[in-house]
């Protein structure tokens, strides 16, 4: 149904061709579909919230508490802080090479600050999806460890569920079907090919719920993850990556892919350990001094 909506407006609305990016008669529905699947998720949590036992934005650890915008700084400050570490590494042994993309100086700075506003909108919903509802859910019912790792584990597969499919005009009534077939077999038969990124995203995932555990709050987690997201991006300005025979260590062009990005990652782990701390209370904090 929806599709068929997408297909009439595109005869009518440049603006609909430009936002499914449709060319040469043809548009990516896969695309479509995971946009599909977000807003009916966001959807379902905030239109049945209590049915599903989900709290208020507070609950979750959205609330204004003294101290969260030095979370946010100091999350921001650690994960960009160790990605530089990490692509220094990659710059000395010859895996990136300086190539900065950019018409001009005022372009740049436009496409940074654009780049820093999505990121902070990522780590945001992402950060409020992941840890917010789905960790602090599984938590209620599961050890701490087990909600960790059932929880990272879903939120670095849910990172391949896609697949890009390219449709033309007309009615195709199992479409939808078609797409989250289809993602379910990339999953499946490119599972030794994704599994260093499946290995390097649950890492992430550990390391962003440890945060909000440390600090009962996701303003952490939202910062380094934010962090993240504008490095990752920024990278593809600056940098070009070159393939080695050491890919096992430095990865390839995503940051998570390779040994030295999970060790990376495990420091970012023991950082945060050391640098929040536990209240008399018995609630957790992030150190300012």
């Amino acid at each position: 149904m929806i599709k068929a909506i997408l297909d009439a407006s595109l005869t009518s609305s440049p603006f609909m061709e430009h936002l499914l990016k449709f060319k040469e008669g043809s548009y990516d529905f896969g695309r479509v579909m995971r946009r599909i699947m977000m807003a009916t998720a966001v959807l379902v949590i905030f239109l049945f919230r209590k049915p599903l036992m989900i709290g208020s934005f507070a609950t979750i650890g959205l609330k204004n508490t003294q101290g969260w915008r030095n979370q946010l700084q100091m999350g921001f400050l650690l994960s960009t802080g160790i990605f530089i570490l990490y692509t220094f590494f990659l710059f000395a042994n010859g895996n990136k090479t300086l190539h900065i993309e950019t018409k001009s100086f005022s372009n740049l700075v436009f496409r940074l600050i654009k780049i820093l506003l999505a990121a902070g909108l990522v780590g945001c919903i992402e950060e409020i999806f992941f840890r917010g509802f789905i960790f602090q859910s599984v938590l209620k019912d599961m050890s701490t460890i087990s909600a960790v790792g059932f929880s990272s584990i879903f939120y670095s597969l849910l990172h391949f569920f896609k697949v890009k499919l390219l449709v033309s005009s007309g009615f195709q009534p199992f479409i939808g079907f078609f797409v989250i077939y289809q993602s379910f077999k990339g999953i499946v038969s490119n599972l030794n090919d994704i599994l260093p990124s499946v290995i390097g995203l649950f890492l992430v995932g550990v390391v962003l719920s440890y945060a909000c555990l440390r600090t009962k709050s996701l303003y952490l987690a939202i910062g380094l993850h934010a962090g993240w997201v504008f490095l990752m991006k920024t990278n593809n300005i600056f940098f070009d990556h070159v393939e080695s025979s050491t890919k096992w260590l430095f990865g390839d062009a995503n940051a998570v892919t390779g040994v030295l990005g999970w060790i990376l990652l495990i420091v970012t782990l023991i950082l945060i350990r050391f640098m929040t701390k536990v209240s008399i209370d018995g609630k957790n904090t992030a150190r300012t001094g």
